[in-house]
């Protein structure tokens, strides 16, 4: 029997045809079984017979019932489908789920020491919106509006970008070696199919970035570790004559130690891709964001032998939520790049990239990049302080730039149980484990602390919580 509801958001039709429906796949009807006529069904539910056409209609269209000459609509044959999964599989699947569900905090986070996001008020919301208001009407003179994009990314955004980087990196190319991407991890997964026929294994920092690891290994690389000191990956360790490898380093904020590698030992890398016919990755990820001095020309601005792949993001200055990024190219490759991905599109919506484009053009972009750097340097001078304060045992680790310290206790203690801790202070603090190939190397008394997310006039009261904490260890 079906049953309409007229004080139901669902449209008539809706609910005619979701009862006939579900009647059909519960076996109340069945193959063969003669629906009644639309003029009965709408006189029987008084609602008129285009309601119960429509309903039909849509039926038919899906295939639950067809119409049969002279008699009407009649109930198609399905096969049927016999559940694999027993109830009590099902529970037993709800408990494991339960089981790896993080255990319930006595107080609810209030401060996410994150680097992955930023707190609401950075982002440049005045500046988007007019950006954009003038980006569509530049893009409709330009009949842009519905386009295909390059794959490579606009050549608007590729010019001015170039001008940029050229300016503050020291970087040295053409606008035809830059693609625009969605991110670091992207410009990873490109350079793996690019690399994939010659290069079976790449190098990486011990420690370092976890995503980029997690790229790696997807596209099966076998992944080898090189020690950091306080000057950043040691040269000194990378094999000789090891050819056909791929090189991942952060070498102008090494991450996560914070180091920033000289120049003697650029050199030194730059000299060893070279004798290994080897290619760098250099990520370049948050080398704007410098406190107390300006950026460190990029390795790839020093490269004479067009082997290092410079990539660069927008998430660390402008927001995580764009998801644009960029990688540059060496000459060499460029023609594997055109021949891979001739049949690939752009994945970088083209206002997005007319907006930034227009921001970094009219300088407005070097103005946000300006108060970011005052606003991240007070959180950290802030942060520096209170931890001061409170305690000789914590060494904060920091070279004034990016948006992330290191923690250090001097006495021995585990990192879960500082975080266990923290958490039910309702401070969530992370775990430098994750930076670790080796897990065993990774010094147990350290944490990963971002101040990104945090504005500066609740750092104390997060300080504070955290002295609580960890008072045992203080």
């Amino acid at each position: 029997m079906i049953y309409i509801d007229r004080t139901c958001k669902e449209t008539l039709y809706m609910q005619i045809y979701h009862q006939i429906k579900t009647d059909i796949l519960q076996g109340s009807l069945k193959e063969g079984d003669l629906l009644q006529g639309s003029r009965g069904l709408a006189n029987t539910l008084h609602v008129s017979r285009n309601t119960v056409d429509a309903a039909y209609g849509q039926l038919y269209a899906e295939g639950y019932i067809f119409p049969k000459k002279g008699i009407g609509y009649v109930v198609a044959s399905l096969p049927k489908l016999t559940l694999s999964t027993s109830l009590e599989t099902i529970e037993n699947v709800k408990a494991t789920h339960n089981n790896l569900l993080p255990p319930k905090q006595e107080l609810p986070i209030l401060y996410d020491l994150t680097n992955g996001s930023h707190s609401n008020d950075l982002f440049p919301k005045t500046l988007w919106k007019k950006a954009t208001i003038e980006c569509i009407e530049k893009l409709d003179s330009e009949q842009k509006l519905a386009k295909i994009i390059d794959k490579q990314g606009e050549l608007y955004l590729r010019h001015t970008l170039l001008s940029y980087l050229k300016r503050i990196r020291g970087i040295h190319c053409t606008e035809d070696q830059i693609i625009i991407t969605c991110g670091i991890q992207q410009s990873l997964e490109y350079i793996c199919k690019l690399l994939a026929n010659d290069k079976s294994y790449v190098f990486m920092e011990e420690p370092g970035y976890h995503k980029a690891t997690a790229v790696f290994l997807n596209n099966n690389l076998k992944i080898q570790t090189v020690p950091v000191d306080e000057h950043g990956l040691m040269v000194s360790r990378l094999p000789a004559n090891k050819e056909h490898c791929i090189l991942y380093t952060t070498p102008s904020h090494q991450f996560p130690t914070g180091v920033t590698m000289p120049i003697h030992r650029r050199l030194e890398l730059l000299s060893w891709a070279k004798e290994n016919h080897s290619y760098i990755l250099e990520d370049d990820f948050d080398s704007e964001l410098r406190y107390y001095a300006k950026p460190i020309p990029s390795l790839q601005s020093i490269d004479m032998n067009d082997r290092v792949i410079y990539l660069g993001t927008f998430s660390k200055a402008l927001s995580p939520t764009i998801r644009m990024g960029y990688m540059i190219l060496p000459h060499k490759l460029l023609s594997r790049y055109n021949q891979i991905f001739q049949d690939y599109n752009a994945t970088v919506p083209i206002l997005n990239q007319y907006v930034v484009s227009h921001l970094i053009e009219t300088g407005e972009y070097d103005r946000h990049v300006r108060r970011m750097n005052h606003v991240f340097r007070q959180r950290l001078e802030c942060f520096e302080r209170e931890f001061k304060n409170i305690s000789s045992n914590l060494k904060l680790s920091s070279n004034g730039s990016g948006q992330y310290f290191l923690l250090e206790f001097s006495t021995s203690v585990s990192q879960d149980i500082l975080i266990k801790k923290a958490a039910e202070q309702g401070v969530k603090v992370y775990s430098t484990m994750q930076f670790w190939q080796e897990k065993t190397d990774c010094p147990p008394n350290t944490l990963f602390l971002g101040f990104s997310k945090i504005d500066i006039k609740n750092i104390e009261d997060c300080v504070s919580r955290l002295k609580k904490a960890w008072s045992e260890w203080l």
